[in-house]
């Protein structure tokens, strides 16, 4: 989260009820810390500062910061991303029991600094391990290293202990947000060395230990491990996707040299811009930046195990790779400005694309998790039978409280006509209404000079004398009825500094939907930024998007969530349209 530079919004000192509300706020997420421990943490003396940045990929946070007499400069303590507080690293120096860590071999961290999350496969596992015990999903962590206790990555849990324990050596375990080393330092000055806090002292389960030293993700662990254990000097070989082998082999590459070679890094630089082009890229709208591309759409298209590295291939600059694909015919590029590019257009007819072909074996298979997709969620609008109505309905098996589909209120006042011979008899297209139907539909003083009506003005009074609820079904069984009006999803088109145009999107999570996986799909979409805000007066989350994106938000919501048009407002903000010509 801070391992690229950020922009600091404001900078501001703590003081009376901010202090007070923060310390609050620590104590009660933490409460393992004493009433000694907080006023060492937050000392009345010392400067207390709340920096508020945006990351670079457009997430807010507030960070705050300590400053007592002696310290060259401020130390960040907590860190708070979505209303919850996350410790530093610095502060776990002083407090390591703070949160649950997990442990890893050495060689992980590397890969921790690169943007990696910890995956179970690199964790350290130990005898009787519970993974925390009761860890819920999204709780504050930490991770150290085999050789150190001193925390290293904080960042939260991505599955719950349970679930952890179940499948020990698959897919995440941390998400992380914050390692040592990253920008999350506002000093001048050199920032503090890790303390040498001795070893975790937990006895390693040798089992466990031969299996993470030879995982894919910790294959330069090996090397670690072979000193320190008996019998663990087997050779481990580099394993290379099955479907990648195959071009490999084509370029005359084996398995040793392939993760070391810039062959390796060509070929791969080569797969995953035309994989891009198959799946995420597939429906892009152009123009899109040349380095957006890059970072949205051809390193999420990476094999998890490799890391695409344009400077270790004989190209060294992604301008070079990209020209090189213009001169083949897949891509036009455009300069927008000087030394700013973009992606103009894409033939789709190109040999190479029409060729390329995603293998099932070319990449690891979908963790569990992953590989169940989310239903889209389903809008069921039910009406419950008010005392107006319910003498129509009690020789149906249905009483007052009981919730009925519009079809099934149709079917039983259609048979309830048809039983005492209501429909007139000259016009089938009216009913005329006898004692229980008038008092029901229009009332006990509606008068008796309305006996007749049409068939659909039956339906309509009938609708209006009942409550009308909603019942989501995204994620198991019916939800509890909602007996209000369910907003719609409100989109809009604002205008912000310097004649920018945003859309915001309200009440998304209103129908269940995931506001930050909605907001990913925006990114990668559209390639623009997105940033989720609170939104005054309202019970979801704002998503704000760059530009005018009401159409794709409209597809989006349509297409892949299954939402009716009928919930959904402002459609009229769309942009004019403007044809793309893709070659």
């Amino acid at each position: 989260m801070f391992q690229k530079p950020f922009k600091i919004k404001s900078n501001s000192a703590l003081k009376g009820s901010d202090r007070k509300k923060l310390k609050s706020d620590i104590q009660k997420n933490f409460p393992q810390l004493t009433e000694t421990d907080l006023q060492n943490l937050l000392p009345n003396k010392a400067n207390i500062s709340t920096v508020k940045l945006l990351t670079h990929s457009s997430a807010y946070a507030n960070v705050f910061c300590v400053q007592s007499d002696g310290d060259a400069a401020p130390i960040p303590i907590f860190f708070e991303v979505e209303k919850v507080h996350y410790p530093t690293v610095y502060l776990l120096w002083k407090h390591p029991k703070l949160v649950y860590h997990f442990t890893v071999w050495d060689p992980v961290i590397d890969f921790l600094r690169k943007g990696a999350d910890l995956m179970l496969a690199g964790v350290v596992r130990h005898k009787e391990s519970d993974f925390g015990g009761d860890l819920k999903t999204g709780q504050p962590v930490a991770v150290n290293t085999n050789s150190n206790r001193a925390s290293v990555a904080v960042g939260k849990a991505a599955r719950s202990s349970q679930d952890m324990k179940a499948f020990p050596t698959q897919g995440k375990g941390v998400l992380i947000l914050h390692v040592e080393g990253d920008h999350l330092w506002f000093g001048t000055g050199a920032r503090p060395n890790i303390p040498d806090l001795g070893l975790p002292g937990v006895a390693i389960d040798e089992e466990s230990e031969e299996e993470n030293a030879s995982s894919a993700e910790v294959e330069d662990a090996e090397e670690s491990a072979e000193g320190q254990e008996e019998g663990t000097g087997e050779e481990v070989k580099n394993e290379v996707e099955p479907g990648l082998e195959e071009r490999l082999q084509e370029t005359k590459i084996t398995e040793e040299e392939a993760p070391l070679g810039p062959d390796f890094m060509d070929e791969l630089l080569r797969y995953c811009f035309l994989k891009s082009w198959k799946t995420s890229a597939k429906k892009l709208a152009l123009p899109v930046l040349t380095s957006n591309f890059f970072r949205l759409h051809m390193v999420p298209a990476c094999p998890s195990r490799y890391t695409l590295d344009v400077k270790k291939s004989s190209f060294k600059k992604l301008g070079a790779f990209l020209k090189v694909m213009t001169q083949s015919g897949v891509i036009t590029i455009r300069e927008q400005t000087k030394g700013v590019e973009t992606i103009v257009a894409v033939n789709l007819e190109h040999e190479d694309l029409k060729h390329f072909h995603l293998r099932e074996d070319d990449y690891e298979e979908p963790k569990p998790e992953e590989k169940k997709e989310k239903e889209s969620p389903h809008i069921r609008e039910l009406y419950k039978i008010t005392a107006h109505v319910a003498p129509i309905f009690k020789n149906y098996h249905c009483k007052k409280g009981d919730l009925l589909s519009a079809q099934n209120i149709r079917q039983h006042i259609t048979e309830y006509v048809k039983q005492n011979n209501l429909q007139d008899p000259n016009n089938p297209r009216f009913v005329t209404l006898d004692a229980t139907m008038h008092d029901a539909l229009i009332g006990a003083g509606g008068g008796s000079e309305t006996v007749n009506i049409t068939w659909e003005e039956v339906m309509q009074k009938c609708l209006s004398r009942m409550t009308q609820t909603f019942h989501l079904t995204a994620t198991g069984p019916l939800t509890q009825p909602k007996p209000v009006k369910l907003e719609p999803i409100d989109i809009r088109v604002n205008m912000r500094s310097g004649n920018k145009k945003v859309t915001l999107i309200n009440n998304l999570e209103l129908f269940q939907i995931d506001i930050q996986d909605f907001a990913k799909k925006c990114q990668h979409g559209v390639a623009a930024s997105t940033s989720i805000n609170e939104a005054p007066g309202k019970k979801s989350r704002e998503l704000l998007v760059q530009g005018n994106q009401v159409d794709f938000i409209a597809k989006l919501l349509q297409e892949d969530y299954k939402i009716p048009v009928r919930y959904l407002r402002g459609l009229e903000a769309a942009a004019s349209k403007k044809k793309k010509n893709k070659k």
